[in-house]
């Protein structure tokens, strides 16, 4: 008989045959616009965005308003897929622990959450957010203030960003040079954070004396003025979006973990190693070679779940592509640019998903 070799897996380019919707969209509405069918693109829109993360006028022509919707649903997805990936991880961890009250309540988060339907719980939370109490009387802490009119979040001014750039620098400057610390962890943590908040001093006192590093939201009149604001629907899609995909990622990751053998966990406590090595050396790596396709997935089905925020007003690429239908009249050729961009951004996460998967595998 004969000997079964298994071949290694070569590691050159992967193969585009995955991308080949993608890139026949593409090809069809560069057709379209070499015809001419997509030229209204040029026109003014002569309509605003309610949200938009970049500035929107009436005047701009479709293709930028389009353009802007594009932003607009990267930011809800992938802000949601974060979020929903911190909250799915940390359910699933606790789904794990074995103890009788937490796993409980783990499977009762994921229950609630996945068979409650995505529209209902954007509505639910957009009621919610647009209920909460006026800018006058909103929830605040540390700068930051809730009300019905969003959430208003401080940023960095120009110095704060210089002093944040700063400080990283000298603690990258910091933990390069503190080599002869090595295995004391404490005292090389003490090194850098010193080191950050020196040079983050220094140019604090030597660029900007006497400006704010923080560009803090401040109560005039009826709302906030200063610092960045959060849409309410942009919240409540957020929201909606993390704990709807939080509890597929917990199952997912909970999925992973069970996937690792047994002898192995075993062989690493018969060698003695503390807990925390056991799951973050041992456990967590080979569970994430199970959970990093399926993840991708899920993550396309975040992506593409951002078109029921037109039943709440968020203006991303779905609800701009159905504004602009009715105010031209190109239903064709806008369902074909629509259509290609959520190609686009679902063919980027699968490939991404599918490099990491390669980078994470065994070799054979």
């Amino acid at each position: 008989m004969g000997t079964l070799v298994r071949k290694k897996p070569r590691l050159g380019m992967p193969s585009l045959r995955g991308a080949v919707p993608a890139l026949a969209v593409l090809a069809a509405c560069l057709i379209a616009y070499a015809t001419g069918s997509l030229r209204f693109l040029d026109d003014a829109t002569s309509w605003q965005l309610g949200f938009s993360v970049l500035p929107q006028e009436p005047g701009d022509p479709y293709w930028r308003t389009l353009g802007i919707s594009v932003l607009n649903t990267l930011v809800l997805a992938g802000v949601s897929i974060g979020a929903a990936t911190v909250i799915g991880t940390i359910v699933a961890l606790l789904a794990v622990t074995g103890h009788p009250l937490w796993s409980r309540l783990a499977r009762g988060y994921v229950q609630l959450f996945r068979n409650m339907p995505l529209l209902v719980q954007a509505l639910f939370w957009f009621a919610y957010v647009t209920h909460l109490p006026a800018p006058r009387r909103a929830f605040g802490f540390w700068g930051i203030h809730l009300s019905n009119r969003g959430l208003s979040l401080p940023v960095p001014t120009l110095a704060g960003w210089v002093v944040l750039g700063a400080a990283l620098i000298g603690g990258a400057a910091a933990l390069r040079a503190s080599r002869a610390f090595e295995g004391r962890w404490v005292r090389r943590g003490a090194v850098v954070l010193t080191s950050m908040l020196f040079v983050a001093g220094l140019a604090k006192f030597a660029l900007f004396a006497g400006q704010p590093a923080w560009d803090v939201p401040q109560l005039a009149g009826f709302n906030f003025d200063g610092g960045l604001t959060v849409a309410t629907e942009l919240i409540a899609m957020v929201i909606a979006l993390s704990m709807f995909g939080s509890a597929y990622v917990a199952e997912i990751v909970r999925g992973g973990f069970a996937t690792v053998p047994k002898g192995v966990i075993e062989a690493a406590r018969a060698l003695a190693l503390p807990w925390w090595a056991l799951e973050v050396k041992v456990r967590a790596p080979l569970a994430l070679r199970a959970i990093i396709l399926p993840l991708g997935s899920q993550y396309t089905v975040l992506v593409k779940a951002t078109s029921i925020g037109l039943a709440v007003g968020f203006t991303d690429l779905f609800a701009v592509t159905m504004m602009s239908i009715n105010q031209s009249g190109h239903t064709v050729a806008l369902l074909c640019v629509m259509t290609t961009g959520f190609v686009v951004l679902n063919q980027v996460v699968v490939s991404a998903a599918s490099a990491l998967d390669r980078a994470f595998a065994l070799p054979t």
